[in-house]
């Protein structure tokens, strides 16, 4: 998460039938009281949801899009989760995050999401040269395993910020004039970490300070073979999913820092091009099949709402997916619409589908940004596009929440899981964001969706496609949350609708013409 936000805003760190189902409001939800469900009320899986997912895939071209193994294009909505991300610790009396457990992931699948951004970290995976973490593969194996019990997708992210957890300003350090102590951060390990003695202290944001663009212009030369390390590290995590259907696929770096050039994209595109390749054959390795690739543009991105992409054919790789961080109106000055067209450019370019890996609003009162979301999530749905908003929930001794080494929390951890601080007390999800985030949204669409409306507030909802020649025409699949379940339904174009239930929720399911068009309300 790019660590940028606007003045006056606190850090925060888819033949008319009817639905039989109960109209029952989700009282928690409108109220702003969600909370996660205590480990011994968590509701067992389904037969259904135990079932390994569909493998998916990202087709290249004009029309390009995410698809699963029956051809459906698939929109991955979810939200980022960080229990098993290693963060510097400013402060030894406040944890950096808060433990993972399988309630977590019921509570996000209760939400409607179909997807989890699921962070790890390369300093727990490679703790030193030349190591591999078993025992840390294993948890991110029961996280990406909690998540398909409920219906799930994970994208497994290497994540990282201001590029690791020791470029910290040591406590008791004077910075120079102008400047201030910089936290450490997360992502890569000590022993990966060269600055040459560069300041640690910054006098602007954390991705600045001369260690950190220090730390990444020896990453992107390959000092001491540090980069070579990662990409052998990411070869044997894609060995060890290499035939996990439920990974939708490997987001390979979270907003990649930058040296001594700002503009440089040349030595991420070559990494990029060597991770994937190791991949690749990891995934050969594995005996299993090519996931999708996600790959990000510079932090800049984040803040600023376009640049730092690199060149089209870094890659001849085409299971590929553009993941830019849209956070447009929240962390940078770009208008929302400018963000979404920004992202459809260098889309086009590539000739790849969009996926925002990390969007979301932090201001102190979520109703200030009640406008904000509802117009994100219009724009969202235009485009067709997924997303996982940031974060599910935010210890208060992360370094997103004191703001410098030695310091005391925030006061409220600005997750969707809102937490007051220090005591990480839980306050719900705010109303006015959980009824955008938990909207009616088509899951798979056997083909190419042309048109999506869908309001959380009212339940109106309006999905048009055209079928996909290939494609499973029985193969539709839209979301329709608890509070809207008694709203009528109208299909044209689509026979054998039915519904089931899943965690209080309805699922619709049809069969496709050539042209088809499901409404609700």
């Amino acid at each position: 998460m790019a660590n940028r936000w606007p003045a006056g805003e606190d850090a925060p760190v888819k033949r008319t039938t009817t639905l039989v189902a109960a109209a029952l409001a989700s009282a928690a939800l409108l109220a702003g009281g969600l909370s996660v469900t205590s480990a011994a009320a968590v509701e067992k899986p389904s037969a259904s949801a135990r079932k390994a997912l569909s493998p998916l895939h990202a087709t290249h071209g004009k029309r390009a899009a995410i698809r699963n193994a029956d051809g459906a294009q698939v929109l991955l909505r979810g939200v980022n989760v960080n229990g098993l991300a290693e963060y510097y610790q400013p402060n030894p009396a406040y944890p950096a995050v808060l433990p993972q457990t399988r309630a977590d992931f019921e509570a996000i699948a209760r939400l409607g999401f179909n997807s989890v951004r699921l962070l790890v970290s390369w300093s727990e995976l490679q703790p030193t040269r030349g190591a591999y973490d078993k025992a840390y593969v294993a948890k991110v194996r029961q996280a990406v395993r909690w998540a398909a019990d409920y219906g799930m997708y994970s994208i497994v992210d290497m994540h990282q910020d201001a590029w690791g957890v020791a470029v910290d300003t040591p406590i008791g350090t004077v910075c120079p004039d102008g400047a201030k102590p910089n936290n450490g951060w997360d992502g890569a390990p000590a022993w990966a970490t060269i600055t040459d003695g560069a300041s640690t202290c910054t006098v602007g944001e954390r991705e600045v300070a001369p260690a950190v663009r220090k730390a990444w212009q020896h990453f992107y030369d390959d000092s001491a073979g540090i980069q070579t390390q990662l990409v052998k590290t990411w070869g044997r995590l894609a060995q060890d999913f290499a035939a996990d259907p439920n990974v939708a696929g490997f987001d390979l770096l979270n907003e990649p820092g930058f040296g001594d050039d700002l503009m440089d994209t040349d030595g991420l595109g070559h990494f990029y091009d060597r991770a994937i390749k190791a991949i690749r054959a990891g995934e050969r390795k594995g005996r299993g099949f090519s996931h999708v690739v996600f790959w990000e543009p510079s932090v800049l991105w984040s803040a600023s709402g376009k640049w730092a992409t690199p060149e089209p054919g870094f890659t001849k790789d085409k299971n590929l997916v553009f993941a830019p961080h849209i956070y447009s109106e929240s962390l940078n000055g770009s208008t929302i619409e400018d963000g979404f067209d920004n992202a459809a450019t260098v889309a086009a370019d590539q000739g790849v589908p969009v996926w925002s890996g990390e969007w979301g609003f932090f201001p102190s009162d979520a109703a200030e940004a009640a406008t904000k979301i509802r117009d994100y999530a219009k724009a969202e749905d235009a485009a067709a596009y997924g997303g996982a908003w940031w974060v599910w929930e935010q210890a208060c001794g992360n370094p997103h929440m004191i703001n410098a080494p030695g310091g005391t929390p925030n006061p409220i951890s600005q997750s969707l899981i809102r937490f007051e601080c220090p005591s990480d007390k839980p306050l719900g999800t705010p109303a006015a964001f959980g009824a955008v985030l938990s909207r009616s949204v088509p899951r798979a669409v056997p083909g190419r969706i042309t048109k999506l409306r869908s309001d959380g507030t009212t339940g109106a909802f309006d999905l048009q496609g055209v079928y996909g020649a290939g494609a499973d025409r029985c193969g539709l699949e839209v979301f329709v949350p608890k509070r809207f379940a008694g709203k009528r339904v109208h299909a044209s174009g689509i026979t054998q609708v039915r519904r089931t239930r899943h965690l209080g929720n309805t699922v619709l399911r049809g069969c496709v013409a050539d042209r088809f068009r499901l409404r609700i309300g």
